[in-house]
């Protein structure tokens, strides 16, 4: 590992019923920003570049505050849609020097081909004015559409009222709606136009068992899942999928926070805030059958004393490349099949710095985990005969009896897929408690993790 960048305190985080606050498409024109319509992408180069570049002020916008100072990040699922190219679309504090001069700062929020839509979840600091820069860069010069929708925001110590703070856990399955758990039953998928209705607090997680790894508490008021959507349905059709407090009026979702075609796929990370009243969300399916999975990694909680750090999220300066499977300084060795290895993150905990030249920094303070970006690329097949056959990646604590039922991200050969990651830190049983797990279900993978913001401890 090396150091990281110095972060910022603040850290609460404030749920907003989710809302679209940035549609670049044309019959969408009403939440666009100057340049109106499609916006142009630069050529990738090694260094970066910065003809893709086009700013962005949320501020306003979906409930967010107006204020700057009161706003340390927000937190979106950002959709890239009908690129003309393979490239990637980065997300950053206007200000920030993409690519660093050499390149070495060079980090994406995610990748896509030619006409893909692909979402990821990003937690994005302000930088210049309270804006944040967008900037694609595509095998050739391009163009592309994006769809920002906003679930809430971290709010700085400028802030005068209490959010709640993040409490990681174990990964634990809480719903398969191809087998259970299922609160319609074994089997029993979406269908079109179908909403179902989860609930969240109390509930319990399974292989292995974690009973209410929600609390049942009212002063839950969000949690952070990875939502895998598996449409492999013989009435299966391109489709997305948006999850809300309460259910809507139909036809009416505003948002998605996941989306996949038939015979795909496809893993996102989101943060689902939950209705205050019941402790349930609401999840609806646009079209066709579809089959749902998700983990539970963390939830948020309100009332947590003010003195405190615990659960406070803090997102660095810029994202940090922890790893790069492909690079020989991190082992340039793909990670094989139905196999596992550990990463200690120890270095990159101890280089955190809160507050930096101020007189309450605070250098390496306790931690609980990270948030990352994480990259599975190019997985290879285990035979040349084998078909067009899925595999997974999953992270998780270093140290646990069992290795828990969940996944962080889906992909089929030879594919680059993004999925935002959160994950608690574990024991390598040697005395490092800053250890994170990884395992490869299929064939062999590269994978690579820009981590964007941690969560501390006390």
């Amino acid at each position: 590992m090396v150091s990281a960048d110095t972060v910022d305190p603040g850290g609460e985080f404030h749920p907003l019923d989710p809302d679209r606050i940035l549609d670049t498409r044309p019959e969408q024109g009403e939440y666009d920003v100057a340049p109106l319509g499609v916006k142009t992408a630069g050529k990738a180069t090694a260094t970066g570049g910065t003809e893709g570049e086009f700013v962005f002020d949320p501020l306003g916008r979906g409930g967010l505050p107006t204020d700057a100072a009161d706003v340390l990040a927000v937190v979106m699922t950002i959709t890239i849609t009908e690129p003309s190219h393979d490239g990637y679309l980065s997300v950053y504090p206007t200000g920030y020097e993409f690519g660093g001069g050499g390149g070495e700062d060079i980090s994406a929020l995610l990748t896509f081909g030619k006409g893909d839509n692909v979402p990821n979840l990003a937690i994005v600091g302000l930088g210049d004015g309270g804006t944040m820069t967008f900037n694609s860069n595509m095998t050739e010069q391009g163009t592309y559409h994006v769809v920002v929708d906003v679930f809430g925001w971290i709010s700085t110590s400028n802030y005068g009222v209490g959010g709640s703070r993040l409490e990681l856990v174990d990964p634990g399955r809480i719903l398969d709606t191809r087998s259970l758990p299922n609160p319609r039953g074994s089997g029993v998928s979406l269908q079109a136009g179908d909403t179902m209705v989860l609930p969240i607090r109390g509930v319990d997680a399974v292989s292995p068992a974690q009973p209410d790894i929600v609390p049942d508490d009212p002063a839950v008021t969000a949690v952070l899942v990875n939502i895998a959507l598996v449409n492999q349905n013989p009435t299966s059709a391109d489709t997305f999928v948006s999850i809300t407090p309460r259910p809507l009026t139909p036809g009416s979702p505003r948002t998605a926070n996941s989306l996949v075609k038939p015979g795909g796929i496809h893993a996102n990370t989101t943060i689902i805030p939950v209705d205050p009243l019941t402790g349930n969300v609401a999840i609806y399916n646009n079209l066709g059958e579809l089959d749902i999975v998700i983990d539970m990694l963390g939830y948020f909680k309100s009332g947590v004393p003010a003195a405190t750090n615990r659960g406070r999220v803090v997102p660095l300066e810029a994202p940090f490349r922890s790893f790069d499977t492909r690079k020989p300084e991190f082992g340039d060795t793909p990670l094989g099949h139905g196999s596992s290895e550990q990463w200690s993150f120890k270095n990159f905990a101890a280089s955190v710095t809160l507050n930096p030249g101020q007189t309450n920094e605070q250098k390496n303070p306790p931690q609980q985990g990270l948030i990352g970006d994480l990259f599975a690329v190019d997985l290879q097949k285990l035979y040349p005969t084998d078909g067009n056959q899925p595999s997974y990646l999953q992270l998780y604590p270093g140290g646990l009896a069992t290795r828990p039922l969940s996944a962080n991200i889906n992909f089929f050969p030879g594919e680059v897929v993004p999925n935002m990651a959160l994950v608690r830190y574990g024991t390598n049983g040697a005395g490092d408690d800053y250890v994170i797990e990884a395992y490869n279900d299929y064939g062999s993978v590269d994978y690579v993790l820009d981590v964007y913001a941690i969560v501390l401890d006390d």
